[in-house]
């Protein structure tokens, strides 16, 4: 069975004890209220008791039992489905894998740790929840089928209705309703015979629902166990590494459900034009199609996605005044909206009514839109050469990444998201070029990935007016408080204490690759502002105390975490620098102020969040057992670790207990792989005096996608990707649905 169906049939068996419970409690309340209204005590008359008082004093309260016990059993499998639909609805059904597999509290590398695990959190692992609602469902069913068996058990004699004695063993709740209960009453109408008959019934169905739902339950349990035992299983590394291998070499499969839809498919790895001859039989009437695609195994008549959604891909687009009736060559032009930023397959398809329906192509030309003030668009002004031809791929991979990236301005991605199709037609900044995060997707200025791209554009293409660009757009819509945007126009998502600073990073890094002193002189009031309103949310504790919690994927964010702490501390440091640079001295008195605060800073990391015993920050200050690759790599990066070669070297040596076949999988993001972060990685290994370490994360992580069947030739690099080796980055978030 696949792994992501497991918890949907946990669910499924839920849902179905969910139905026959609803039964049971529905068909025994009735019974169990209707009873309990008659079983009062009679009164003491001439010194004997009434019938109905000796049916109480004979213990008949015991044939009350296997209706309390069904009606029970009835809400616990109930409330078990509706905890388990809470869940679901919360997190998603990947996220609930994770947290049965790999939750917080058990992530200790280190056996001897796990007896400091606090006792609430082993209390809430989700394996302990779901076992805890079988057994009790389990119990609650077996019990309500004894009790049944036992009350008909009980011996007494009792005459109840004056015929002569009677074995209460003999007697239960469809003999009470069905033969005392009239008579105790004494009324012999119509209405209440046909009252009498009707719960009578009800009485016995319930009885064989009640049997039914303890059957089930036994099949239920041992179902579930096995599902969640499956799930808990850990995979053996070598399973893994066959798994990736097998996905690799399968071939892609490509559907296409219009029988009478011709295609043609272009694979266009360098972005060259194309020609394609292709003969023509006769003519016919018809409309012809385009659909782009990155990757093989998503080519079909709909292109992947790109406009935000990330529902059912992007469709596709059509030349819909294209007739083959006529024998006349035309041509087709994309529509400049239409610009798709980023592919690798081009599908050709013709939709038509005909069989015999064909079309000639003559040519087709792809024009290039990134780096749009480039003449030659080979004039690196950095290279790359080792004696490794795999890291030499990887490297220019990267720099033509980053080339792509760098987009006219009236080219970003349409904002709010449209409902089908794509548009890439927004306002990104002034001037005339400007870097994105992604050439296809989201097509915007995302300061947390310039953090990354502005270094690497230095050393490769060297362009850094796309830099400057995009840095001042993110000033222009600096809010009144001082709070800079997550995101650039159009998007503009703002509530992010993080990619704040890596603005005011960025301005650091811009200025000190370019030289632009004019720049840092045109936004340094904005940037003391910024500055200001950051590091007034540091606390008492002397740690930021994080309110704009949105970030580039982790799962958590907030309060004091340790990777937004260390952020703050490299912000510190840069702005030092920068002080001293825009005041053309050095030790200026805002740039010793900004040293002092780093290092305040500095020693309350240490303080607060640093764990001995793991040798790795811990996400915040808590005693929490999660030890993030963010964090920790950037304590090597940024130099907030303590300077000595025993305690980086630890650091960097548990980095590596997180790597995976295909790259280091982040605690705080499990279940994938982020290129991001794990570049921040391969800079604390070297910072650590590592450097084999970060060349082997880059053949593992970099190399694999270099050379992946379905991936884009080894020409880009990419966003993220699954542990297990599929496109499905962050699939929680509906990522990886195309």
């Amino acid at each position: 069975m696949k792994e992501e169906n497991k918890p949907k049939l946990l669910f499924w068996l839920c849902a179905v004890q969910f139905v026959i419970s609803s039964m049971v409690l529905g068909m025994n309340t009735p019974a169990r209220m209707f009873v309990r209204q008659h079983s009062d005590p009679d009164e003491h008359l001439d010194g004997t008791f009434t019938q109905r008082r000796r049916f109480a004093d004979s213990g008949f309260l015991l044939h009350l039992w296997p209706v309390e016990m069904a009606c029970c059993s009835g809400l616990i499998g109930i409330l078990v489905f509706l905890a388990l639909l809470i869940t679901v609805c919360r997190i998603g059904w990947t996220r609930l894998i994770r947290k049965i597999r790999n939750p917080t509290s058990l992530t200790s590398k280190e056996c001897h740790l796990m007896r400091h695990v606090p006792a609430r959190m082993v209390f809430f692992h989700p394996r302990v929840i779901i076992s805890f609602c079988l057994w009790t469902n389990l119990f609650f069913a077996a019990a309500a089928c004894i009790t049944v068996y036992v009350s008909n058990g009980i011996s007494d004699h009792v005459d109840m209705i004056g015929s002569g004695a009677r074995f209460l063993g003999e007697f239960d709740i469809e003999v009470y309703l069905c033969e005392v209960l009239p008579w105790m009453l004494g009324d012999d109408s119509q209405v209440a015979l046909m009252m009498t008959h009707e719960r009578c019934m009800l009485a016995q169905s319930a009885r064989w629902m009640l049997l039914f739902s303890a059957l089930f339950s036994f099949f239920q349990f041992f179902l579930c166990v096995w599902v969640v035992d499956s799930i808990s299983r850990p995979l053996s590394s070598a399973g893994e590494k066959r798994k990736v291998r097998q996905w690799q070499n399968q071939r892609a499969k490509l559907g296409y459900p219009e029988r009478a839809a011709s295609t043609a498919i272009e694979d266009v790895p360098e972005a060259q034009p194309l020609f394609k001859e292709m003969p023509r039989d006769s003519p016919g009437s018809g409309t012809l199609g385009l659909a782009f695609s990155e990757a093989k195994n998503w080519i079909g008549l709909t292109s992947d996605s790109s406009n935000g959604l990330f529902q059912a891909g992007d469709g596709a687009i059509y030349d819909t005044s294209f007739n083959t009736d006529s024998a006349s060559n035309r041509s087709y032009v994309m529509p400049d909206e239409k610009l798709r930023g980023g592919f690798r397959y081009l599908t050709l398809f013709l939709l038509t009514n005909s069989t015999s329906a064909t079309i000639d192509i003559g040519s087709i030309d792809l024009e290039l839109s990134f780096q749009p003030t480039w003449a030659n668009l080979r004039a690196y002004q950095g290279y790359f050469h080792s004696s490794d031809e795999l890291l030499n791929r990887i490297w220019y991979a990267g720099a033509y990444t980053l080339q792509t990236n760098a987009v006219p301005v009236n080219t970003g991605r349409a904002w709010p998201a449209l409902s089908a199709g794509w548009a890439n037609n927004g306002t990104l900044s002034n001037g005339s070029t400007v870097i994105v995060d992604g050439a296809k997707r989201d097509r915007a200025v995302w300061p947390g990935d310039m953090g990354v791209a502005v270094p690497a554009a230095y050393v490769s293409t060297g362009e850094l007016e796309s830099v400057r660009n995009a840095l001042e757009v993110m000033y222009d819509y600096q809010e009144a408080d001082g709070a800079i945007p997550e995101a650039g126009p159009p998007l503009l998502q703002k509530g992010s204490d993080t990619y704040h600073m890596w603005t005011m990073i960025g301005t650091y890094n811009y200025v000190l690759y370019s030289g632009d002193l004019d720049f840092l002189g045109l936004v340094w009031e904005r940037y003391l502002k910024a500055m200001d309103y950051v590091y007034g949310k540091v606390d008492d504790s002397g740690l930021l105390n994080v309110t704009g919690t949105r970030d580039w994927a982790r799962w958590q964010q907030g309060w004091n975490n340790t990777e937004a702490n260390m952020i703050l501390y490299h912000t510190l440091t840069t702005a030092a620098t920068l002080a001293d640079w825009q005041t053309n001295t050095t030790n200026s008195t805002l740039s010793t102020t900004y040293l002092a605060r780093a290092s305040a800073l500095r020693t309350a990391i240490n303080t607060h969040t640093w764990d001995a015993a793991a040798s790795l920050y811990r996400d915040n200050a808590t005693l929490t057992t999660l030890h993030p690759q963010d964090a920790n790599a950037l304590s090597l990066y940024f130099g907030v670790a303590p300077a000595n070669a025993s305690t980086t070297a630890a650091i960097s040596a548990a980095l590596t207990a997180n790597w995976t076949p295909l790259g280091a999988e982040p605690p705080e993001l499990p279940g994938n792989i982020s290129p991001f972060i794990s570049s921040l990685e391969l800079r604390a290994h070297v910072a650590a005096a590592a450097p084999q370490r970060a060349l082997d994360l880059v053949r593992r992580s970099w190399g694999w996608y270099a050379d992946h069947p379905n991936g884009t030739g080894g020409s880009t690099v990419i966003e993220g990707f699954r542990t297990d080796g599929s496109f499905a980055y962050r699939a929680e978030r509906g990522y990886g649905t195309v």
